[in-house]
C-alpha cells in the first residue's frame, strides 16, 4: 500500500506531498518541482551556468532568433504583420526618418517602431537615437521648435524680439538699428512680405476651410511655432507700433512670461489712445529713447545682486 508522506523544499520551503512506495524502490523527491531542482543546481554551478549562457549567446543562429523573436513580439504589441513592416521598411527605402541613416536588421541602427503615444497609432521607423529623442521630449513638437531656436542661441548677447505688422516697412530698419547696439534681434518673420496672411486667407478658403480649420493647419502651426520659439527665447520683446490684434496678443504673452517688454510709437501719435499698454514695462516715443532705456534696463540688471534661489 502506497501512503502519501508529506515533504519540504529546501528552495522554496513549500510543503509538497511525497508518494512512499510500498516495495521500497526509488528515491524520495527533494525537491517540489524540476524548476526548484534547476535552482538549486544554480546556486552550486553559478560559473558555469553563466559560461554556458555566454555561449549561447554568442552563436550567430542563437543571436538571429533573438532578434526575429523581438521584432515578432513588437509586431504583435502594435498589431503590425511582418510584410506591413517590410512594406513600410522599403517606403522609407531603409532610412531613418528623422536623421535619414540607413536601418535594417543588418546595420547598426535598427529600425524602431514609431508610435502615437496618445492613441497608439504607429508613426513609422525610426533608429533608436530619433525615437528616444521623441520619447523624451513627448512626442511635443513646441519642445522641438523651441530647440532648433535654442541651437542658434547666443549667451554673450541680449536677444531682443521685434513684434509688428508686415505692412511696416521700418522693421529691418528698426531691428539694424539695434543690432548696431550689440543686441541680437528677431524680425526675419518680416521677410514674407506684406501680403503673406491675405495670400494664407485666400489659400485657406480655396481648400474650404473655415478660419478655425485653417488654424490647426501645417502651415500656420509650423509659423507658429517658429515665432514663439524665438520669442519663449527673448530676453526682451518690442512692440512697434502701429499693430493689430496679433501684436498685442503677443506683447500679452512676452510680459506673462517675464519679458522685458517695450511699446515703440516711432514718432506716430495714435489715432485712439488705450490704457492698457501701461502693461508694458515703457512706451518711447522715438527708436533713440527706446535705445536708451535700454541701455539704462541693462545696466541697472548688471548692478542688481542676484537673489538666492536656495529657497525656491
Amino acid at each position: 500500500m502506497i501512503r502519501p508522506v508529506e515533504s519540504i523544499c529546501p528552495v522554496c520551503c513549500s510543503h509538497f506531498p511525497q508518494l512512499q512506495r510500498a516495495q521500497g524502490g526509488g528515491r524520495r523527491a527533494l525537491y517540489c518541482s524540476s524548476r526548484c531542482r534547476s535552482l538549486d543546481w544554480i546556486r552550486g554551478h553559478a560559473g558555469q551556468r553563466q559560461a554556458a549562457i555566454t555561449k549561447y549567446d554568442n552563436k550567430p543562429e542563437s543571436k538571429e532568433k533573438k532578434r526575429r523573436r523581438a521584432r515578432r513580439d513588437t509586431l504583435r504589441k502594435y498589431r503590425w504583420t511582418e510584410h506591413e513592416y517590410l512594406q513600410q521598411l522599403q517606403r522609407q527605402n531603409f532610412s531613418c526618418y528623422g536623421c535619414l541613416q540607413l536601418i535594417n536588421d543588418t546595420s547598426d541602427h535598427t529600425p524602431h517602431i514609431d508610435h502615437d503615444h496618445r492613441t497608439g497609432k504607429v508613426r513609422g521607423l525610426l533608429c533608436s537615437n530619433c525615437n528616444h529623442a521623441l520619447g523624451m521630449v513627448h512626442d511635443d513638437p513646441t519642445i522641438l521648435r523651441r530647440l532648433m531656436a535654442y541651437l542658434d542661441y547666443d549667451l554673450t548677447k541680449q536677444h531682443i524680439y521685434l513684434i509688428g505688422t508686415l505692412k511696416n516697412t521700418r522693421i529691418p530698419e528698426i531691428g539694424n538699428t539695434l543690432r548696431a547696439e550689440g543686441y541680437d534681434v528677431m524680425d526675419e518673420w518680416f521677410t514674407p512680405g506684406e501680403f503673406a496672411d491675405t495670400n494664407w486667407q485666400a489659400y485657406e478658403k480655396q481648400r474650404g476651410r473655415t478660419y478655425a480649420e485653417a488654424l490647426k493647419g501645417r502651415a500656420a502651426t509650423n509659423i507658429f511655432l517658429f515665432d514663439r520659439s524665438y520669442l519663449d527665447m527673448s530676453d526682451t520683446a518690442i512692440l512697434v507700433m502701429p499693430v493689430g490684434k496679433s501684436g498685442m496678443i503677443e506683447l500679452g504673452y512676452a510680459k506673462g512670461r517675464g519679458k522685458n517688454t517695450y511699446i515703440l510709437l516711432d514718432g506716430v501719435e495714435p489715432e485712439r489712445y488705450d490704457i492698457m499698454p501701461k502693461f508694458a514695462d515703457m512706451v518711447c516715443n522715438t527708436q533713440e529713447d527706446l535705445v536708451k532705456a535700454l541701455r539704462e534696463d541693462l545696466l541697472r540688471a548688471i548692478k542688481t545682486p542676484i537673489s538666492s534661489t536656495e529657497n525656491i
